[in-house]
Formats: structure tokens, C-alpha cells, sequence
């Protein structure tokens, strides 16, 4: 469940690097560096909040039995603009999400993610959508960020294995 948009991000920034290195262009791959890493992180963060969403809008489809009435409400006043409230963004976990689903589950949920190793996913997860508010919030363009684009691409990879698994997990 990775998005092909953001690995030809990845290539590109790795093609660019490498003509960077080649010509001896220091500061083009500075540049480079500095500029990618805050595209890549925006557009995972991106990408998780449309997945996050899509599972929501599709578990409530499927729970309500395609009533368009429960999916316009959820979709307008829910969904809408609202992503960012579900979780607390400066804890390492997404216990204020899975308590959305009320107590029994947010358990649940927290005894699953140990059960499958999930604690690094869940917390680079947590950390792309910190680090995206972080960004936006704090003048995009003085913001620099620690994380190397490499370090980031993984942490958006291991972000992809804890979206998987909530869509599993409210598949149950």
C-alpha cells in the first residue's frame, strides 16, 4: 500500500543527487537536500491523511450498510478539514484515534500493536504527522528538519505497515 507518486519522488530525488555528486554541485545538493525532504514529508503526511479517511469512510460504508445518509454526515462533518483533531500529535502512539472507536477497541488496538511489533510503525507514523505540523505551523521555510530524506522515506514506509493495520484492524 505504498504510493507510486512517492516513490518517483524517491527516484527523482536519488537521480538528482547523483548528478549533484557527479558534477561536484555542493551547494545544488544542499538545495536539493533541504528542499525534498519537506516535499517528502508533506506528501506522506498527505498521503496518510487521504488513507486514513479512505478506511474510515470505507468501515463506516460497510457498518451502515451504504446508508448515504450516515456517509454524507460522517464525510461533511466528521471528515471535513478534521484529520488532524483525531490524533494527539505530540504523544508517540495513536491512542487518542483508536479511543475514537471507543474504549474496548483503543485497548484492543494497543494490545495488537504489541502483539505484532508495530511500535516503531505506529511511532514513525506519529512522527510524519508531527513533523508535517511542525512545517505548516512554523514557517515552512526556516523549519529544518533532522531527519535525513532516507530516514524519512523509511519512516514513511514503516507509517504504510501501521495504516495497514488499522485498515485490518477495523476489518475485524
Amino acid at each position: 500500500m505504498y504510493s507510486s507518486k512517492i516513490s518517483s519522488l524517491k527516484n527523482q530525488y536519488e537521480e538528482l543527487v547523483s548528478y549533484c555528486k557527479i558534477n561536484n554541485e555542493i551547494t545544488f545538493e544542499t538545495y536539493i537536500n533541504d528542499v525534498y525532504r519537506k516535499v517528502l514529508l508533506l506528501s506522506a503526511a498527505s498521503y496518510f491523511e487521504s488513507e486514513i479517511i479512505e478506511i474510515i469512510k470505507s468501515y463506516v460504508a460497510i457498518k451502515s450498510n451504504n446508508n448515504i445518509k450516515i456517509i454524507s454526515l460522517l464525510e461533511n462533518k466528521t471528515l471535513l478539514r478534521q484529520y488532524h483533531t483525531f490524533f494527539d500529535w505530540h504523544a508517540n502512539n495513536a491512542n487518542q484515534f483508536f479511543g475514537l472507536f471507543g474504549a474496548e477497541f483503543k485497548e484492543l488496538a494497543k494490545k495488537e500493536i504489541i502483539k505484532n511489533h508495530l511500535e516503531d510503525a505506529q511511532s514513525a507514523f506519529m512522527s510524519i504527522g508531527s513533523e508535517r505540523n511542525n512545517l505548516v505551523h512554523n514557517n515552512f521555510i526556516e523549519v529544518n528538519l533532522n531527519d535525513t530524506f532516507d530516514e524519512i522515506f523509511k519512516k514513511y514506509e514503516q507509517g504504510c505497515k501501521f495504516i495497514e493495520f488499522i485498515k485490518s484492524l477495523l476489518n475485524q
